[in-house]
């Protein structure tokens, strides 16, 4: 990527992120992967294009856990008048479940970034706001509830959120304020021990781990195998190829998305 498709890009997503979630997919090793966000990044810094955010707590691995803001700078430097800075925001206190929500961001920029997608994680949907909304336009708008789920037991996940969307998508139909028909539930799940700040690079030392968050996330599907809307599932070690056949259906099946 060049320096201005960085800056976009940190934008699209928000306008924070780490050098983690920077990554370069094409190299061989980990060190490999965050030498060019390293470098770009410090860079930017210098220029006072993106400000570095003070942590809550002492780092103890910084690529992984200080996040950095594009400033007005930063914006203004790549023509990004729409970009509405709001001042520099706060260090995130939970790091890994909002890295975990940059992370797929950015794989969905990397993968659909030509189509017409707009990224926001504050809209409300009455009383639910998911943590990342992606509305693609098209011929259709269509909208993409995003649930990044780092819990300890697939129960949890099942009892905090599907009976809060059934009742989204019923007052949809019997109110008809909207079509569930334009709208997909993602669940990417992890359990709270997996490493979530490991690249793809490092996946050959996690293959239990990932194996046993795969059985996992397919047994979290079925549990919705008897509601009446559309609901994915995904385990998060996926999500650099979240554009392949890594979706599991509530029947047990692995598909693509369909945007």
């Amino acid at each position: 990527m060049t320096k201005k498709s960085y800056l976009e890009k940190l934008i699209d997503i928000g306008g924070v992120a780490t050098l983690n979630n920077f990554y370069s997919p094409n190299a061989t090793s980990y060190a490999g992967s965050l030498l060019q966000a390293r470098k770009l990044f410090h860079f930017f810094e210098a220029k006072e294009l993106i400000k570095k955010l003070d942590p809550i707590t002492k780092p103890r691995n910084p690529s992984q856990e200080v996040f950095y803001a594009i400033t007005k700078r930063g914006a203004n430097y790549i023509g990004r008048d729409d970009y509405k800075y709001k001042g520099y925001p706060k260090s995130p206190y939970n790091i890994m479940h909002e890295s975990m929500k940059f992370d797929f961001a950015l794989a969905w920029l990397n993968f659909y970034g030509s189509r017409n997608t707009e990224i926001r994680y504050n809209q409300k949907f009455s009383s639910l706001m998911p943590d990342i909304t992606i509305t693609v336009h098209g011929n259709e708008t269509h909208k993409f509830l995003i649930e990044i789920e780092r819990k300890k037991t697939i129960d949890r996940t099942e009892r905090a959120k599907f009976k809060i969307y059934n009742d989204m998508f019923y007052n949809m139909r019997t109110k008809k304020f909207d079509n569930p028909k334009n709208f997909t539930v993602l669940f990417v799940y992890t359990n709270t021990w997996y490493n979530v700040f490991a690249r793809p690079q490092q996946y050959e030392l996690l293959t239990n781990e990932i194996v046993t968050l795969h059985e996992k996330t397919r047994e979290l599907a079925k549990l919705a195998k008897n509601l009446p809307d559309k609901y994915l599932f995904m385990p998060f070690p996926d999500f650099y190829r979240l554009n392949e056949k890594v979706w599991y259906t509530p029947d047990g099946n692995k598909i693509s998305l369909v945007l």
